[in-house]
């Protein structure tokens, strides 16, 4: 839009005409139905203003100021008039009071502020807007004011929600403090707000539960539920059409009508709506959405999803004000990047849900965090089972092998021959299989497996091996702990998940499996977005006792529900943290027994599950590191798609450009030298690293502009300017032989098949409980080694005897700081470590809290002398150094007192603190009977509440 006076001032009048507004004069004004926009003077130079009506009463006015900077500036004069025009405009329905829908745009950018939003005049709060309300929008935003004058619009509603109640039938701890948490926020005016919670915990069914209370309860007018997987959608759905709201007759579906959008449009009786942000953009940006099922979608949408940033544009039929509540399942994937557009198109709450937030997931939602469960919280509150590791390891997965160039035999007759050796090389595209001979030995690392070579005897060794120690060691029989006999032994092989590399990985892992288990194809399937049907493949995973075993690259590996899953196979290795612990988490899901029974039929019941551990995935640390190939939520545009964008001059953008580099990278990992010869050809000699290099440096929108990357850590050269992406683009815009000799070395990269090495040297072994705690406590004493200034600090906490509330937050702000570095430690693990290594001592072994999380520290901070010191008999320490003070001061105790204070002390040894509340539960009032006694055993001389805070800052903590 060009930046004149006049030009804006018609752009924001076309604006406003397709958001349903009749633009007219003052002077000429005729009252009509509906929304009209009339030009009024302004007292502002340079400021055009819009009143806004709606039939025929003013609601709001929209100030227009050309080239304006300040929109904060130019909104407050906005206010000033709205002021004014309320007491000149007899047809506003509150005389007296100020306009309650203000708008402030210089043409590019739209501000909005809603005055009924505020709890006084001085706390109303403005926000971006992509263009202005509808007429029946504000029509509508009137009517709940006039009828509800406490409440008048949905913020403030928010913040008058009727209290959640904690039923523990339907909903756990976790749920219930994130959706009060969650309202709490968004009833202060945050536009976002982030969940975290452990995959299994119920993150679904909690924004479920919120969305009917919004729906029911805040008059939230409709919600949105946005997936980026259309079997993430599925599962949504399910929670949302069996959601029974307590009390209600009728199910949520029926109560608010659901819509699962997969193609025509949205009516308005809609409610709940539940899509892809993929099908959502098609929408919004004009595309026509194809008439296709899901899965067809999900394959034909690639082809347009080739170029810059997703451009959205304003839509009549869904225009901003359409959701009031967002919800993004999934959010850590990178939905901040070639979809930002279509969030911030909607002016809405946004909710975001997530087991694993990374660092731009906690800046898209203004770091606020409303609540956090994690994995091991989940698996203390037996919300999620916990897992065991077991490795299988080969000698090719751990050295490679070499392909010899000539293999010797021996002839019938004895005599010794030497023969060339011919080798397989598969069509990655095609699964073309081409025979070739060795000219030279060719020698391939163990990272190279199922990368450039395809070893047959190290997938067959591996998978022989998994089956022969599946019911010995993995599941193991269950024993008689008295006599040792078998009691139970299971025979049928669990639901299992294996991780490949690839669609080729997959194919060849799956036979394997076929051939080494002798089963039919039912037994074991690929499911991967290429395979035909996957949706129906996984419902009858999940639900049908058939397929045991199936093979997925991505699909499966987040977000998607088998509960019955026990076991999960790695044989590709993963570096990212967050995309390891979504893959660990589809092993995590609880289970009722006699569900998992109907699927596998000996399965007793699932109190763990396994991680089959064959490259070493859970050996190395893990990463948060940026992928080149940057849009997760897209189907990654092939190399072939983005050189042909390349070729017909479309633009691409800078997650496009990145994506492009990822892919040339990885292709120049495995070129040869006549290959990579005949690339630098069409390069003018260029190496195509300097290529890749110059996409990464233009496409990097983090870094300034001009000035993106030293090109030395030498302090006295100047930094590289990073070319424009323009320029990084043109040798593959400009040149149709380079792209085609790309095209050629991709479509020819043969996967070889080593069919000669035979493997061997199997290791395989579950990682003892001693082996697992020995890692851990390395871990934790490398970290206090570390970071011994922060550690020794709670010295002082302990030693100065602060109240357990301090001492709690104190620990508190140290656990967080922990899980900054991304280690898997709670006050659970962390003792039950100590523990199996002989170190601690204590009747808990699993499910710890306070005090033993207390008395570890205490060992590591050398408080109790050099060895560990149980944390009750610290307590009692303490208890005898306090009787030992009263006797001095000339205090005796009674028999009935003295019985008080053994119980008080059980109590802190069991939580480090007590309060006056703990008397009316456990011991203290079954044995003790309650408040009540307490206060008459201490009536003479002591003041019992008193008395209870003494007692906790003596004993506890």
């Amino acid at each position: 839009m060009s930046t004149t006076g006049t030009d804006t001032v018609s752009g924001v009048e076309h604006i406003l005409k397709e958001a349903g507004w009749r633009v007219c004069d003052g002077a000429t004004r005729e009252l009509r139905q509906g929304g009209e926009a009339v030009r009024a003077p302004s007292e502002a130079p340079g400021t055009t203003l819009y009143l806004l009506y709606v039939d025929r009463v003013l609601a709001g006015l929209v100030a227009v100021a050309p080239g304006a900077t300040g929109l904060d500036d130019l909104l407050t004069t906005a206010d000033e008039q709205a002021v004014t025009l309320a007491t000149l405009h007899t047809r506003w329905a509150w005389e007296g009071r100020p306009l309650p829908f203000r708008y402030a745009t210089n043409g590019h950018a739209w501000l909005f502020r809603n005055a009924l939003d505020a709890e006084d005049d001085n706390d109303t709060r403005s926000r971006r807007v992509f263009a202005p309300a509808q007429p029946q929008t504000v029509a509508r935003w009137l009517y709940e004011a006039e009828h509800h004058p406490d409440a008048p619009t949905l913020r403030a509603r928010m913040r008058r929600l009727p209290a959640v109640s904690l039923d523990r039938e339907r909903l756990r701890e976790a749920q219930y403090r994130s959706i009060k948490e969650l309202e709490k926020s968004f009833g202060r005016g945050d536009q976002r707000a982030l969940i975290q919670m452990a995959t299994g915990a119920g993150k679904t069914y909690t924004v479920v539960q919120s969305s009917h209370r919004f729906l029911a309860h805040a008059g939230a007018h409709r919600v949105l539920f946005l997936v980026d997987r259309n079997n993430l959608g599925e599962q949504a759905y399910s929670e949302y059409y069996d959601f029974q709201p307590l009390g209600a007759k009728e199910p949520l579906h029926r109560l608010f009508p659901l819509k699962r959008l997969s193609g025509g449009g949205i009516a308005d009786s809609d409610k709940i709506v539940i899509t892809t942000i993929q099908r959502l953009w098609c929408m919004l940006s004009g595309l026509p959405v194809p008439d296709l099922s899901d899965e067809e979608f999900e394959k034909e949408r690639a082809d347009s999803l080739i170029g810059p940033r997703s451009t959205v544009q304003y839509r009549p039929e869904l225009p901003p004000d359409f959701f009031d509540i967002i919800v993004i399942d999934e959010c850590h994937r990178s939905i901040y990047g070639r979809w930002l557009p279509v969030l911030n198109y909607f002016d809405a709450h946004i909710v975001g849900l997530t087991a694993t937030p990374i660092a731009p997931t906690f800046g898209f939602f203004d770091e606020n965090l409303v609540s956090s469960y994690t994995f091991e919280e989940a698996v203390a509150d037996k919300v999620n089972v916990d897992y065991d590791v077991y490795k299988i390891s080969t000698r090719i997965t751990r050295e490679g092998s070499v392909i010899p160039a000539q293999i010797t035999t021996v002839a019938p007759d004895g005599e010794v021959e030497q023969m060339n050796t011919k080798i397989a090389h598969i069509d990655r595209m095609t699964r073309a299989e081409h025979w070739r001979q060795q000219d030279e030995d060719d020698s391939y690392a163990s990272t190279e497996l199922n990368r450039r070579v395809q070893s047959r005897s190290q997938l067959r060794t591996v998978v022989k091996t998994f089956r022969d120690k599946l019911f010995t060691e993995i599941f193991p029989p269950v024993t008689d702990p008295e006599t040792g006999e078998i009691v139970h032994e299971r025979v049928i092989v669990p639901k299992t998940l294996v991780f490949a590399r690839d669609d080729v990985h997959a194919e060849s892992i799956v036979q394997a499996f076929r051939s080494v288990f002798g089963k039919g194809d039912g037994f074991c399937a690929k499911i991967t977005s290429k395979a035909s049907r996957p949706g129906k493949l996984l419902k009858e995973f999940r639900n049908e006792p058939g397929m045991r075993i199936a093979v997925t690259v991505d699909m499966i590996a987040t977000g998607t529900d088998v509960p019955a899953l026990e076991c999960l196979v790695f044989m590709r290795d993963i570096r990212t943290w967050s995309y390891f612990e979504q893959m660990k988490g589809r092993g995590a899901r609880t289970i009722k027994p006699e569900d998992l029974a109907r699927v596998t039929e000996d399965a007793l019941c699932k109190d763990r599950f396994v991680i089959v551990d064959t490259v070493g995935v859970t050996q190395h640390p893990m990463v948060d590191a940026r992928p080149l190939v940057r849009d997760e939520l897209a189907p990654m545009p092939s190399l072939e798609r983005l050189l042909r964008a390349c070729g017909e001059r479309r633009a691409l953008g800078p997650d496009d450009a990145a994506t492009l580099a990822g892919r040339l990278s990885r292709l120049g990992q495995h070129l040869d030298g006549e290959t990579r010869a005949e690339i630098e050809r069409h390069t003018g000699g260029r190496p195509l690293a300097e290529l890749v290099t110059g996409l990464v440096l233009a496409s990097d929108t983090d870094r300034p502009p001009n000035v993106r990357v030293a090109a030395s850590t030498e302090p006295d050269l100047d930094p590289t300017p990073a070319p424009t992406l323009t320029a990084a683009l043109a040798p593959f815009t400009e040149s149709e032989d380079l792209r085609q000799a790309l095209l050629d070395a991709a479509r020819n990269r043969w996967l070889l098949v080593d069919h000669i090495s035979q493997d061997g040297g199997v290791i395989a072994e579950g990682l003892t409980d001693e082996q697992l705690a020995q890692s851990v406590v390395e871990d934790w004493k490398e970290y206090v080694r570390k970071h011994q200034a922060e550690i020794s600090a709670l010295r002082t906490v302990f030693e100065a005897r602060m109240p357990p509330r301090e001492v709690f937050q104190k620990l508190n702000e140290l656990i967080e700081k922990v899980r900054e570095t991304r280690r898997p430690w709670t006050k659970e693990l962390l003792w039950k470590a100590y523990v199996d290594l002989g170190i601690a001592r204590g009747r808990r072994r699993r499910n710890a809290g306070w005090p033993e999380f207390i008395s570890v520290l205490r060992l590591e901070l050398g408080l109790d002398g050099d060895g560990f010191r149980p944390y009750p008999s610290t307590v009692e320490d303490r208890l005898r150094e306090w009787l030992a003070r009263q006797e001095t001061a000339g205090v005796t105790f009674t028999e009935e007192q003295l019985k008080w204070l053994s119980l008080i002390t059980g109590v802190v040894a069991r939580s480090a603190t007590v309060t006056w509340d703990a008397l009316e539960v456990g011991p203290c009032l079954e044995e003790g009977g309650g408040q009540g006694a307490f206060i008459e055993a201490f009536r003479d001389g002591w003041q019992p509440e008193e008395l209870i805070e003494e007692l906790d800052r003596e004993l506890g903590a």
